[in-house]
């Protein structure tokens, strides 16, 4: 085998050896879109690591963000907002905003992409139109006043955002770590550009010939990936697009177990303890069956 295809080949990992990386106090970017293309079996496993103080830097998300923060991961969060839509609040992210157990950096859609853009091109800061909010007051460490101010439309300066590692999910990849999406790509590619180390979990792998063949569906290039893990409804109770849709009834059931501490520490015991082999047992083939394209969701 040629030394090329031995170095792509290891991007191919166990969920163990992907998340050794991940040490106390990181930064950690977590992708996806509120219930699409969440990675839930990388916050599991993190979760199992018992991983403290870190900074979390979701992109608009649910219940990635959310488990973290319930399960005591996380020291500060920098984010636009962390929501169960139409099935409420979060609640683990609201109680620890209230208390203050949680800091929170109140961020919106530009300061965050142009965070991220800064951090890609490892520039200090990035620029973006001022769009006459309160984030400059209510955030001052992630806004200011930009100190060049070219054209009609006033600027804001935004810090460099560059996580230490990233936790994406996709549909399939290949092993040389080129992940492909059914469907949006949100802020992944963004957040793998920024990202000194970049986890990808996948529900399946798929052959290099197969990604070659619909290349338009390769989001995020081997080149940015540092690890691929295999993980069937990975982002379960999240929805993985195209290939099976979020579970409402397990989401319902998570925000009523968040309803305090000690119900959610149960409810971790029960569904994040366990590894992911015992946690889609405890789902059900058939639940899971039932949320597959084409199903019902």
């Amino acid at each position: 085998m040629p030394a090329s295809s031995r170095s792509a080949s290891k991007k191919l990992v166990d969920l163990d050896t992907a998340l050794s990386v991940v040490k106390d106090g990181m930064t950690l970017g977590i992708g996806g879109w509120i219930f699409h293309g969440q990675p839930m079996a990388l916050v599991r496993g993190l979760i199992r690591k018992g991983v403290r103080d870190l900074t979390l830097v979701p992109s608009p998300g649910s219940v990635a963000p959310d488990m973290l923060i319930g399960a005591g991961c996380v020291k500060t969060t920098a984010c636009v907002f962390i929501s169960f839509e139409h099935l409420g609040l979060a609640p683990n992210f609201r109680r620890a905003a209230q208390s203050g157990a949680v800091k929170v950096l109140e961020m919106d859609g530009p300061g965050i992409a142009g965070g991220l853009r800064a951090g890609a091109c490892d520039l200090p800061y990035g620029l973006i139109p001022d769009l006459g909010t309160d984030l400059p007051k209510v955030n001052p460490e992630g806004y200011c006043k930009a100190r060049v101010q070219e054209g009609g439309r006033p600027l804001l300066e935004v810090p460099a955002i560059k996580p230490d590692v990233v936790f994406l999910h996709g549909q399939q990849a290949d092993e040389d770590g080129n992940v492909q999406y059914f469907g949006a790509g949100y802020f992944d590619l963004l957040m793998a550009q920024a990202a000194r180390h970049v986890i990808c979990s996948v529900d399946r792998i798929v052959p290099s010939s197969t990604v070659r063949q619909s290349a338009r569906l390769t989001k995020i290039p081997s080149a940015f990936v540092d690890a691929i893990v295999v993980a069937p409804f990975g982002a379960h109770p999240g929805g993985s697009p195209g290939l099976y849709a979020q579970d409402e009834q397990h989401l319902k059931a998570y925000v009523a177990a968040s309803r305090d501490q000690v119900a959610f520490n149960a409810y971790l015991t029960q569904h994040a303890h366990g590894g992911e082999d015992a946690y889609r047992d405890r789902i059900g083939a058939k639940a899971l069956a039932g949320l597959t394209a084409g199903g019902t969701a």
